[in-house]
C-alpha cells in the first residue's frame, strides 16, 4: 500500500529532523546538502498536499 501525502510528508520532516540535528553537530558541506535537499522534498510534499487540501475543499463546497 503507497503511503498517502500526508504520510510523505510526515516522513519527509522525520528525515529532515534528523539531518538537521546533524547539520547542527557538523556543519559541514555535505551535512548542508543533505539539509538542502531534505527541505526541498518537505517544501515540494507541502505544496502537493495544499493542493489536495484545496481541491477537496473545493468539491465539497460544489456539492453544497
Amino acid at each position: 500500500m503507497q503511503d498517502d501525502i500526508h504520510d510523505q510528508l510526515v516522513q519527509a520532516y522525520l528525515e529532515y529532523f534528523a539531518a538537521n540535528e546533524i547539520w547542527e553537530r557538523k556543519k559541514s558541506v555535505r551535512s548542508y546538502a543533505i539539509v538542502q535537499q531534505c527541505i526541498r522534498k518537505v517544501r515540494t510534499l507541502a505544496d502537493k498536499r495544499n493542493k489536495e487540501i484545496r481541491h477537496i475543499h473545493q468539491t465539497r463546497k460544489d456539492k453544497k
